[in-house]
């Protein structure tokens, strides 16, 4: 869907829903700014956090939204397989900055939605790091595996999808990203920014 007509489509339901935009913005608790780039159709930079916002301000199911924001942004084709991107939804466990202390081994999850028109079938989620371990003293965060699997995943589904870590062993604050592949290493949405767990790792 092209931007004019997002903006037409999301304008006839917030017209009739009887909310004025400050009474949209107020109770989807978005400013007013991020609500007008919206209906003016600046779609580009929406955070998949603020549609759903909107969808439940408006009091519709977020897929009413979200499957016409992302219509029609899939490029024909075999290589446009992948070309519409997944969406981060929620940091399910150790939010940005959490604690953790050295050594530990602690699980990250993240839950996502897959965006596409098609579904994810033998993906998998691969760690991006470069980990060096010098004299047994790590520089990041070590996974317990390099790459894990992303379960199946039709078209507008949410996943959840876990890695194991084990933070180094002086106190720092560390990040690690990773990035969706095929199974051959083929890096998928590379115009997407990656998942990545960050802490503090704090003295014991």
């Amino acid at each position: 869907m092209s931007r004019v007509r997002f903006s037409e489509f999301l304008g006839d339901l917030i017209r009739q829903s009887g909310l004025s935009k400050t009474q949209l913005a107020q109770r989807a608790g978005i400013s007013r700014a991020s609500l007008y780039n919206l209906i003016n159709g600046d779609v580009a930079e929406s955070k998949l956090s603020t549609l759903i916002r909107v969808s439940s301000a408006l009091g519709v199911h977020p897929l009413d939204i979200l499957t016409p924001y992302f219509k029609g942004r899939i490029r024909s084709g075999a290589g446009a397989l992948y070309q519409a991107d997944s969406t981060f939804i929620d940091d399910v466990t150790s939010p940005d900055y959490s604690s953790v202390l050295p050594n530990q081994t602690f699980t990250k999850t993240w839950l996502v939605m897959n965006t596409c028109q098609y579904a994810w079938k033998g993906l998998f989620l691969t760690c991006q790091d470069t980990f060096l371990d010098i004299d047994n003293l790590a520089t990041g965060l070590k996974p317990t595996e390099q790459r894990v699997e992303i379960p199946y995943t039709a078209p507008g589904e949410k996943q959840f999808i876990s890695v194991e870590l084990t933070a180094p062993s002086l106190p720092c604050t560390v990040k690690s990203e990773w990035r969706a592949t095929c199974a051959d290493g083929h890096l998928l949405f590379p115009d997407k920014a990656p998942l990545y767990c960050i802490v503090k790792v704090c003295s014991l």
